[in-house]
């Protein structure tokens, strides 16, 4: 199915710049739709899903701020992009707007390079999202934790009995109710009675938005109404069920189309697996190196046992110095993990080959290497559809140094061993492969004895406390380390456990991978 084009909302009461807007966005393939202030947004919002949202800030009858509030209550638009328009340069202005829920903000006059480059970024992003949750979805494929989600008329729902059916049916009454229902882990199915017209009216923005990842089958109550089913079937829907029957035909249709779900699922992950039992990309769980006086350790935890999107390497440059690197393809589990050899085949040659140029000045700048490797990456078709984190690190046991640069990787810590103290060092990127031509900066720290650095993934920090519900953070890393900190005997495997007992982690829910140098 070819892959349909992003709907943009813009919304300017400058009617020059809606068309200039408009002509850019219809220039690279998107649909586009045209409102003169928040009030019309709304309307068109609920008629339609946006995959995007531009506005201008000061605007008649509802101006932009009380526009993306509006459209951040409703959970259909709750993580759509944002983007605000406005001439006004001031950084409190700014600052407000998106704590009051945007995502960015373009100055005007609008810098068409600096537009298009902003848009593309967002939108990728938002498929990203989108791309992770429906690979939640298809992950998980039990029955107990699955909804079927049921549209139908309040006054008078059709009832469906709930004990025969083989998951469980969470009935919902307005679209507000359903776009929760659908923020659901799995959703085996979704029904719509055809007298819920509320759901009726919003078909197409349901189909849209479910990109036929979730079937959609029709209640229907007169079978016979052949313009009213064509109708429907123009929606793409998956197909009907129909009233008249016994009601345990009724059941019957429904437990065969989940029980096809389950299993077409099943045979995916199966697949998978086998797959990735024979795949040549392995990382040792808990791997070890040294080089002169300076000790790495590397622990490395996949997802449920199953391949995911965290990765790490050594490259051994001379007997002086080694370049390190740990990144995390941005996904779940699956998903994630397809895009992993393609990632480290380009690291490596990238790498290699400038190591075997002797580009001395290219080890000794991380940051050079993320420019080049962005760039590859940025062009590449399959590749530009994910994002990457990476942390490079070129370690010199000769100068005692240590030179990082990162591409949207969590800021390491760092113990310097003189101060007795622990920190985040600065240094931060953007992702891989979301803006063509990106500067990275190479951060350089000496390293005296007894210091330790501490990089680490995003499974750490957002692991749940069981207690609290709440994602533990980079203060509960900073809480264990600062109390090991002086600890010459310390394994990443301590810090896990530590993690788990302190901040009630019971289990991860991501690929995480814990890294220290330490110089002895």
């Amino acid at each position: 199915m070819a892959k349909v084009s992003p709907n943009i909302l813009v919304v300017d009461d400058d009617i020059v710049i809606l068309k200039f807007i408009e002509f850019t966005l219809k220039g690279l393939g998107y649909q586009t739709a045209l409102a003169k202030n928040g009030k019309e947004a709304i309307d068109k919002a609920k008629n339609q899903h946006f995959d995007l949202i531009i506005s201008d800030l000061y605007m008649p009858l509802m101006d932009g701020n009380e526009l993306v509030k509006r459209l951040r209550q409703t959970p259909e638009y709750q993580h759509t992009p944002f983007i605000f328009l406005s001439g006004n340069n001031e950084e409190e202005t700014w600052i407000k707007n998106l704590n009051d829920g945007a995502d960015d903000f373009i100055t005007k006059p609008i810098k068409q390079k600096v537009f298009i480059s902003k848009i593309k970024s967002h939108l990728k992003k938002a498929y990203l999202r989108k791309d992770i949750l429906d690979g939640a979805r298809k992950d998980d494929i039990s029955f107990e934790k699955g909804n079927l989600i049921y549209c139908a008329n309040r006054i008078k729902p059709f009832p469906l009995p709930r004990k025969h059916l083989k998951t469980n049916i969470r009935v919902v009454y307005t679209d507000s109710d359903f776009f929760m229902a659908l923020q659901d882990t799995n959703t085996w199915g979704i029904i719509i009675d055809d007298k819920a017209d509320w759901a009726i009216s919003i078909l197409d923005k349901i189909t849209e938005i479910v990109s036929n990842h979730i079937p959609i089958n029709i209640l229907v109550s007169d079978a016979d109404d052949m313009d009213k089913m064509d109708k429907l079937l123009q929606s793409r829907i998956s197909g009907f069920l129909f009233k008249k029957l016994n009601t345990k035909l009724i059941i019957h249709q429904i437990n065969s189309n989940v029980q096809r779900e389950h299993d077409l699922k099943s045979k995916y992950l199966n697949a998978l697996n086998s797959a990735a039992k024979r795949s040549p990309i392995r990382f040792e769980n808990e791997f070890q190196d040294k080089i002169r006086d300076y000790s790495i350790q590397i622990l490395h935890q996949p997802y449920d046992k199953l391949p995911g999107g965290d990765y790490y390497e050594i490259f051994d440059v001379d007997q002086n110095r080694k370049i390190l690197i740990v990144g995390d393809v941005m996904g779940k589990k699956w998903d994630a993990w397809f895009f992993v050899p393609a990632y480290i085949a380009y690291i490596r040659s990238t790498i290699n080959f400038f190591i075997n140029r002797q580009e001395l000045d290219f080890v000794e700048s991380p940051g050079k290497f993320l420019e080049i490797i962005n760039e590859y990456l940025f062009k590449d078709i399959q590749l530009t559809e994910v994002f990457t984190t990476l942390s490079i690190i070129s370690l010199c046991s000769s100068s005692n140094k240590i030179s990082i640069a990162s591409a949207g990787a969590l800021r390491p810590f760092y113990f310097d061993s003189t101060e007795k103290a622990i920190s985040q060092l600065n240094i931060v990127g953007t992702l891989l492969g979301v803006v063509k031509e990106c500067k990275y900066r190479s951060l350089i720290q000496e390293f005296n004895k007894g210091d330790k650095l501490f990089l680490y993934t995003d499974g750490y920090t957002e692991a749940v406390n069981d207690k609290t519900g709440e994602m533990i953070g980079d203060e509960a890393m900073f809480y264990i380390l600062d109390n090991n900190k002086e600890n010459e005997i310390f394994k990443p495997k301590d810090v896990e456990s530590e993690l788990k007992r302190i901040y009630n982690v019971s289990k991860f829910d991501d690929d995480r991978t814990l890294l220290l140098i330490q110089r002895n």
